[in-house]
């Protein structure tokens, strides 16, 4: 990996950690999944019949 990668790899986490700071949303389905997110670190949760990403994945449209 050459210099101008690493620096651009060094700036991807920087501004993810940004963006993070103030505490993230999860998407949860279920109790287990909530405690899990509350652990995380997570400073609130939707509580979900079905996440975006199982959605898409069944080949529907989730925003």
């Amino acid at each position: 990996m050459n210099g101008s990668h690493q620096v651009a790899g060094f700036n991807v986490k920087v501004g993810l950690a940004q963006m993070l700071k103030g505490g993230v949303i999860m998407d949860v389905t279920n109790a287990e999944q909530a405690v899990i997110a509350e652990q995380a670190g997570a400073v609130a949760v939707m509580a979900l019949e079905r996440v975006p990403a199982d959605i898409r994945r069944a080949g529907g449209i989730a925003r």
